[in-house]
């Protein structure tokens, strides 16, 4: 919050800018930005609304141009840019800043405007206006566009006005007349917490500053860093407590489909059992009591189907054994990995927690978070490369994108994903009438291991199935998969066997 005497000097630096075109006008909930051409200096003025920001700053480099711009914003741009600064002026003990600028109607008239900062606190405001006729208001609270429009005069400043300042009110009002302002910042904890017009009995360390606007916007660039710092933390912390939750569900129900093969002896048992007494049971038992084949002098009992006979009901018991054995070695390190996985969302959390400053926390976001769009220009979509057999690799980019990815594959696609460690995850389509041969399962299997946390590693194992042997249990996280029947191949991402691939004509690193 920005009081009346800072803004009487922040019209009087402004005023030096007098005949300053608008290049540019940007919009956003809170704040209206101006793009000034001065003396072949650009300023990105800003009028803002918040509380907790100085209420007129200096961005250190002008926003980046919005390419939907909506009619609100449209209506601005006509109006103001090509406009040009007029006079910038303060009523005397208000908290109201008016730029008069020079522009253009449609018509191609020259009009006055006044684009009019209003900082009443949470009625704070910005004004477009024209002929005494409102354009635009940023909040819309007080009034509404063709509204009649204009500035208050000057009033009698509130008492505490002159508490603040180590002057008495005579020298302050002279000084004021005079524009003999002397702007200091406040600093608190290495950072500029506050700035005022004169010296005022501080906190923390105060130090002269070379402008009433200069000392604003080291202010707002400090303020808006911090508020930047915490959205980053809380929206960091949000997505990796999200992922935690999602991977703990995960592996609850692992854990619980892992503890259903631990009847494995007991399986195995029963049809040994049974095995060895075939000839004594009747058919359509429901139960069958006979001895333990391993303890004589004790008896099983075994839930059998009267449907079937004892040999069939043998032989169930056997397939389950079997499948359950296949289950347990495949679930044990599925469960391996989930807790390893776990375990590094809990350290990225901590992490995020101690992360000092905007560059540490944005190195911990591409760590964990990365981006699912590539750059302005760039494809969106898996990574595609062709095989020397001449089919395509798809090469997923996210956690998403490997989700979608499989879910979109055909059952007959070939899948490559590294063994028990996160990766990307690759799908083969094979081209009609064209088998797979062992290069291009090669291939496949170089770029999931080059495209995983093995990458600098050397015989990286590399699994792959076909789509169909592939699920995603419920509730998993995005690109959380179990597989079956599937085969390894050992490989060693080596960058210029992946180079080859990627200059192959058909392959793309978009």
């Amino acid at each position: 919050m920005t009081d009346w005497i800072a803004l009487q000097a922040v019209a009087k630096e402004l005023q030096t800018l007098r005949g300053a075109r608008v290049d540019a006008v940007h919009l956003d909930a809170r704040r209206v930005v101006l793009v000034l051409r001065a003396r072949g200096e650009v300023l990105p003025l800003a009028l803002e609304t918040r509380q907790d920001l100085p209420s007129v700053y200096l961005l250190e480099r002008a926003p980046a141009r919005e390419r939907a711009a909506g009619a609100v914003l449209q209506l601005l741009r006509r109006s103001l840019e090509g406009a040009r600064l007029d006079g910038v002026f303060v009523p005397f003990g208000e908290r109201v800043l008016a730029l008069c600028l020079l522009g253009r109607d449609r018509f191609g008239d020259e009009r006055m405007l006044q684009l009019c900062g209003e900082f009443f606190g949470t009625h704070a405001d910005v004004v477009l206006a024209a002929g005494g006729s409102v354009l635009f208001t940023l909040r819309a609270r007080r009034r509404a566009v063709g509204d009649s429009f204009a500035l208050p005069g000057p009033k009698p400043p509130p008492s505490r006005t002159w508490l603040r300042y180590s002057l008495t009110r005579g020298e302050l009002m002279r000084r004021i007349a005079r524009s003999d302002f002397a702007p200091s910042v406040e600093e608190r904890d290495g950072r500029a917490h506050a700035a005022q017009p004169f010296p005022w009995p501080a906190e923390g360390l105060l130090r002269p500053a070379g402008g009433m606007l200069a000392a604003v916007s080291e202010v707002a660039r400090d303020a808006l860093q911090a508020m930047e710092l915490r959205e980053l933390r809380s929206s960091l912390r949000q997505r990796l407590e999200t992922q935690r939750e999602r991977l703990l569900r995960t592996l609850e129900k692992t854990q619980e489909e892992f503890s259903e093969t631990r009847d494995l002896d007991a399986l195995l048992r029963q049809g040994e059992a049974l095995k060895l007494h075939l000839h004594e049971l009747a058919p359509g038992l429901s139960l069958a009591r006979v001895p333990d084949p391993q303890l004589p002098d004790q008896i099983i009992e075994i839930p059998l189907d009267p449907d079937l006979s004892a040999a069939e009901n043998m032989a169930r018991i056997f397939k389950r054994y079997q499948k359950l054995r296949s289950r347990a070695s495949h679930l044990g390190q599925i469960l391996s990995d989930l807790t390893e996985r776990v375990s590094s969302l809990s350290d990225q959390l901590a992490a995020v927690e101690r992360a000092p400053d905007l560059p540490a926390l944005r190195a911990l976001r591409s760590e964990a978070m990365p981006q699912e769009e590539g750059p302005q220009g760039q494809r969106k979509g898996p990574l595609r490369f062709t095989t020397a057999g001449g089919h395509e690799v798809l090469v997923g980019r996210s956690a998403k994108e490997n989700d979608a990815l499989t879910r979109s594959a055909r059952p007959s696609d070939l899948w490559f994903h590294t063994k028990d460690r996160q990766g990307a995850h690759c799908i083969l389509r094979p081209l009609p009438g064209r088998a797979v041969g062992a290069p291009d399962r090669l291939e496949a299997a170089l770029l999931a291991a080059f495209y995983s946390k093995q990458r600098h590693s050397s015989q990286v194992p590399v699994d792959y199935t076909f789509v169909r042997h592939i699920r995603r249990p419920r509730g998993a996280a995005p690109g959380f998969v179990i597989y079956d029947h599937h085969e390894t191949l050992f490989v060693t991402p080596d960058p210029a066997g992946i180079e080859a691939i990627r200059r192959r004509r058909g392959s793309s690193r978009s």
